[in-house]
Parts: structure tokens; sequence; C-alpha cells
């Protein structure tokens, strides 16, 4: 798999993403100075999320209160989202530094943003692995695609690696363990294997949200040509996704 000029494969080290996701709380200036940060500890990528709140969910979704905040989803991401110009100017600025910029589509609309931005790659999220219509979109774009596979059995992961293997595009599966933060005890180090067993023909990876580097470590380890992990600048600043998050000296 090639990334922008970055080749990615068993025989290379492995390609480390920092996502800061939503940790930058809807702050360019913060997006920004959690870039530079990472760049700064020897950071080849940077992922953030892509938001258009009312394409990706319905009302419903101001009922619903994640385990890890006070507030509803909606409120959440709409607190946290970049506007479309924000995302560019972030976008630019972490390709000026050399990273690559990587993001992951919540929905249809969201896709064709940072394919009309010329990402050079998609992620999926593991809350998205299983659907089916949005995958089928973002391969239409023939970009290469990795694919987060918390949540998921190897066979209910099979439909959606079989789309990405029909659309002829390069890709990666990430094993994944879906608690933030995942105790040591809880992260299946093992479904690496699974997934290198099952799917010979897919580069394998982990994304990570435990605690500390020992996780990613053995990753790497065991094989994982991409490991991603959450990226925050201070874990005393707020947010759903900082306490499972690297801060600079940790990455």
């Amino acid at each position: 798999m090639k990334i922008s000029d970055r080749t990615i494969s068993n025989k290379t080290r492995p390609l480390i993403i920092a996502e800061i996701g939503i940790n930058h709380g809807g702050n360019l200036s913060v997006a920004k100075k959690m870039v530079n940060l990472a760049f700064s500890a020897g950071c080849e990528a940077i992922k953030h999320q892509t938001h258009f709140i009312e394409d990706e969910m319905t009302d419903k979704a101001k009922e619903i209160f994640p385990p890890n905040a006070n507030i509803s989803i909606w409120d959440i991401m709409n607190n946290c989202n970049l506007s479309q110009d924000a995302e560019i100017e972030l976008k630019n600025y972490t390709e000026e530094l050399g990273m690559i910029y990587l993001s992951t589509p919540f929905s249809r609309k969201a896709a064709d943003f940072l394919a009309e931005i010329g990402i050079p790659a998609f992620k999926i999220g593991s809350g998205e692995a299983d659907n089916l219509p949005l995958i089928k979109h973002i391969t239409s774009f023939g970009k290469p695609v990795i694919l987060s596979t918390g949540m998921q059995t190897i066979d209910s992961i099979k439909t959606s690696v079989n789309i990405l293997s029909d659309s002829k595009i390069d890709f990666a599966l990430l094993e994944c363990t879906n608690l933030y933060p995942s105790p040591p005890e809880k992260v299946s180090l093992s479904g690496i294997n699974d997934l290198q067993e099952a799917f010979p023909n897919a580069l394998i990876g982990f994304s990570d949200h435990s605690i500390g580097p020992e996780m990613a470590l053995a990753a790497v380890a065991m094989g994982s040509c991409i490991v991603e992990r959450h990226f925050t600048d201070s874990r005393y600043r707020k947010g759903p996704d900082i306490a499972c998050s690297m801060d600079p000296a940790e990455l």
C-alpha cells in the first residue's frame, strides 16, 4: 500500500498515526498545536474526524449519552466539529510540515468533501465497519482504505472486506478493542493473528485505546505495519477521548 509517498508493507517500519480526532474541541488553533507536537515527536501521519452532523445522525442521537460523556453524542460532535474551511486549513498545515493528513468520514457527504480536498486515503472507523453503503461509496473514489474492525468478528467483517477486495483498491485492516480506555487484559492482540490468517492479502495493523505504550509495541512485534493511537497535547484537557490518548512524551 502507498499513501502519498509513504510505502506501507510488512518489510517497512510501521506507519504511526496520531489521531487527534475531536480532541481539539472544535478549536483550530488547538488542532494545529496537536499536529505540531505530533510532528515534533517524530510522527508521520495525523488522523482527523470529519463530521457533517445532520448527514450522519438523526434527531434520536440527541437522546444518546455515551458512557464517557455527560452530554449527548449529537452535542459532542456538534461542539467538537471543525468547519469545512477550518479542516482545509488544518490539512494544509499538516501537509506543509511534510506529514500525511488522513480523516474518517462518518457520512457520504463527509466522504465527498474529503475526496474533493484531495485526501490521500480514507480511514473507516469501527463504528462504520459494517456500514456497507458508506464503504461502497468510499471505495468509488479509488483511494486506499484503512478499516478498523472493533466490535466485529471475522465472519461479520467478511462482507466489508469483499467490498474492498472487489474494488481493487489497496486496503489495511486494524485490530481494535472498542473500550475507551482499554484495560490490557481486554486488548485482543490475538485478533492481529486472526486477521492475518483470515485475510492474507490484507495489510494488518492495530488501533490502540489502551494506557501506555506496551500494547502498541506488542502489536508491532506481532507484525502490525500500521499503529493508530489517539493523541492529545495534554491529558489535562477535557474530552471523551482524552483518557485513551497519548501525550507528546509518550508518542
